[in-house]
């Protein structure tokens, strides 16, 4: 599929075991590909709260190498405060933003990343309220902290989010949910996820699935819904869609930013590592429609061929 690097956010029930095959190869010089993770825990009460503090307190992130590493801590701090892509309505009760507040605060101490799945308009209000909160005790310009999905982010919050130095993480998932999104929340869901917006905006952003369990890892499948806003089988369920050239930066260069190699990877430039694919047709000129089937014929790595479609 051409994917030379990718940020794992992590899941229900992940931890550090299940990437010691990572992290096996990566120190044999064995991994083919680069694999950048968080760490995520979802404590769902106030007692597991306190058993997590104590985990960040000992949190030492980029102890990898260039091929493995971690890099922070995401997706979801509170497991109780939920934001869900097919659900209008959010839990932000106060009793639950105060946990995730604890742990955002202790994250800020620590000087880790964070990530944070947040997707409508009065969630995004809510969590930026309380990461304001935060910033005047320990300021948390420079941590890199980001909000992903951002379905329902408006002008103004994408405003707050760059006062604070947070970037975007923006996905695909209307290719396999955009009917069911258009079903819960009717015309919003033209603007959902905000492309447009994000990219007029100004602020940091990045493209990407949010695979494998809401829609497919196939970046050019991603590449192809941001420049047509069309679900898998045609239909047409976004009218925020941007340029190609827009869609490849937030999908490469801009991606690098998270994985915080943005100094080694993400463009073809002197002193970077040589991540580089050879397509089956030029991207920049196909048909639009056509993105999604682009194909690599070859695949390097650091400048080594990995995948060769003719062996």
């Amino acid at each position: 599929m051409g994917l030379t690097a990718w940020l794992d956010a992590g899941g229900r029930g992940m931890s550090a075991e299940h990437y010691e095959p990572y992290k096996y190869l990566a120190e044999r010089g064995e991994l083919n590909a680069r694999a950048f993770w968080t760490t995520i825990r979802q404590p769902a009460t106030p007692e597991q709260v306190e058993k997590v503090l104590a985990e960040i307190a000992q949190q030492k992130p980029f102890q990898g190498n260039d091929y493995f590493d971690n890099v922070g801590w995401g997706e979801t701090l509170y497991a109780p405060v939920t934001t869900q892509l097919l659900r209008a309505q959010s839990n932000t009760k106060p009793q639950d933003m105060a946990q995730m507040r604890r742990l955002a605060l202790a994250l800020a101490e620590r000087g880790l990343y964070v990530n944070s799945h947040v997707e409508m308009t009065a969630a995004i209000d809510a969590f930026l309220n309380d990461y304001e909160a935060i910033n005047s005790e320990r300021p948390i310009k420079g941590l890199r902290w980001s909000f992903s999905h951002l379905d329902q982010v408006d002008e103004t919050q994408l405003q707050r989010m760059k006062k604070l130095g947070m970037s975007a993480q923006i996905h695909s998932r209307p290719l396999i949910q955009g009917a069911l999104m258009h079903k819960v929340h009717g015309d919003r869901a033209w603007e959902m996820p905000p492309l447009r917006r994000v990219q007029d905006s100004g602020i940091h952003w990045g493209l990407g699935s949010d695979a494998t369990a809401v829609t497919t890892s196939n970046p050019f499948y991603t590449l192809g819904f941001a420049v047509t806003g069309k679900m898998i089988g045609g239909a047409k369920v976004n009218r925020q869609t941007i340029t190609r050239e827009e869609a490849l930066i937030a999908h490469t260069r801009s991606n690098a930013f998270f994985t915080f190699r943005e100094a080694d990877l993400g463009s073809i430039q002197k002193g970077k590592y040589a991540d580089i694919l050879v397509l089956d047709r030029d991207y920049l000129t196909v048909p639009a429609d056509a993105v999604k089937d682009l194909k690599p014929v070859m695949t390097f790595v650091g400048g080594k061929i990995v995948f060769d479609a003719k062996q």
